[in-house]
């Protein structure tokens, strides 16, 4: 059965009418000159854009008090378009290269809305009894990438995305965190040390160390990590050269990205 356009939600039809408004003109505009121009009631128009703001689709220009311009959330949309094949195709050879020399699982993460998803990974020779599947998305609290990623954060983004990230943690062994506050404290360590681990967070008897990857803005926009047995990350010895390993192909994959 065809929908006609005139049984579609108003609330939904509106929003789309302000993102296509501002993608054909992205210049700083008051709720007055968007509600003249696309005939909404201002009342709509003021909770429509509170929503959109919450959720970062629009933001306040920080130069124009109540003026508002497309926020970060679009970029994002426009990086996972335009730059994840770009991302996947510059980091897989060093990706190989990490599987075979280290002989450990080799995963590319990204952040999601609500957790961490798995791009693209190389298996090593030897068999891993847990890993994630390619393209799952998974809680942060037990991912070794999805915590970096979410450490380096600006403080307020990460304040929300942790907000809405938490209802999705889960207790997979006696090992994860899933208090929100003892996370934040775990978050502020990594951050400061510049590499996330999973300590049988994930499964029992498995480990990962994984590492950032910057784009020309420095903004972190992946993650590159290994998971193996947990002996492996126990030894400081080994998980030093593993983060050596890992830290120099970050290096050189958001070089080629710059």
């Amino acid at each position: 059965m065809k929908i006609e356009s005139k049984d579609f939600p108003p609330a939904t039809l509106r929003t789309l009418q302000i993102l296509d408004y501002f993608m054909a003109d992205p210049s700083p505009k008051t709720l007055k000159t968007i509600s003249e121009s696309l005939n909404i009631p201002f009342t709509s128009l003021y909770r429509i854009v509170m929503c959109m703001q919450e959720y970062r689709y629009l933001v306040e220009d920080p130069t124009k008090p109540n003026h508002f311009r497309l926020g970060y959330k679009m970029r994002q949309f426009s990086d996972i378009v335009f730059s994840e094949k770009n991302l996947v195709k510059t980091a897989l050879p060093f990706m190989r290269e990490v599987a075979s020399e280290l002989n450990q699982a080799c995963q590319l993460c990204t952040l999601t809305e609500n957790g961490i998803c798995t791009v693209e990974q190389c298996l090593p020779r030897s068999a891993i009894t847990y890993i994630t599947e390619l393209n799952e998305t998974i809680p942060i609290n037990v991912s070794a990438s999805g915590k970096i990623l979410t450490a380096l954060l600006p403080e307020k983004e990460r304040e929300r995305f942790l907000r809405k990230s938490s209802e999705h943690f889960r207790q997979n062994t006696p090992n994860t965190i899933t208090d929100l506050d003892l996370l934040k404290m775990h978050l502020e360590e990594i951050a400061q040390q510049g590499y996330g681990t999973d300590s049988e967070e994930y499964a029992e008897g498995i480990g990962c160390v994984a590492v950032p990857i910057f784009d020309s803005e420095q903004k972190p926009v992946a993650a590159i990590g290994t998971t193996g047995p947990i002996e492996f990350y126990q030894k400081q010895e080994v998980l030093q050269a593993t983060l050596a390993f890992l830290q120099k192909s970050a290096l050189e994959i958001s070089k080629r990205l710059s």
